[in-house]
């Protein structure tokens, strides 16, 4: 092909494309912050009655959880001055004689449970150990895409709270009692 006349073709093919337009198409949904929702879980108690576990339904706490969402449980562990300090689960507690207490967790799409395993009967366990707890669920949109920062340690509560920017005050307290 002419040197001079691919420069010709190719200003053809370009006003070719940039006159093709196609009807316009529905209008999408209002932007805005995709928000995840955060709430506290308190008065846990690990008993035999409730087979050491605390199920949460999702839609009868009023709570949207979609299959997508990424579901994080942290346990208030104790007090670092005048601040709660949360740790993630699964949390393991090492207590004395070599017994051990796992604070976990599972989801499904409608509900989660909160419950404790043990390497000994956890009715023997001491009711430090699996009463009166408290919990904060954060639920976040697991797509990347809309998360406010994907590169944040999920493990790392703190760093949690400052990426998804949660106003502590304004949490949900649910009871388990």
């Amino acid at each position: 092909m002419n040197r001079k006349l691919l420069p010709l073709v190719l200003l053809v093919v370009a006003a070719l494309f940039q006159s093709c337009e196609g009807p316009k198409g529905d209008p999408g949904p209002q932007g805005g912050d995709v928000l995840g929702r955060t709430f506290d879980i308190i008065n846990v108690d690990f008993t035999s009655a409730n087979n050491f576990g605390y199920v949460l339904n999702f839609k009868q706490q009023n709570i949207e959880v979609v299959p997508t969402d990424a579901v994080l449980v942290y346990v208030y562990w104790n007090d670092q001055g005048n601040l709660k300090a949360y740790r993630p689960l699964p949390q393991t507690a090492f207590l004395d004689n070599g017994v051990l207490v796992t604070y976990n967790f599972d989801r499904t799409d409608d509900d989660m449970e909160i419950f404790i395993d043990s390497n000994i009967d956890r009715a023997k366990l001491p009711t430090t150990h699996t009463r009166g707890f408290e919990f904060r669920v954060i639920v976040i949109p697991s797509d990347p895409l809309q998360r406010a920062n994907a590169e944040v340690d999920l493990n790392d509560y703190e760093a949690v709270v400052k990426a998804f920017n949660i106003d502590e005050s304004k949490i949900k307290k649910i009871s388990a009692q």
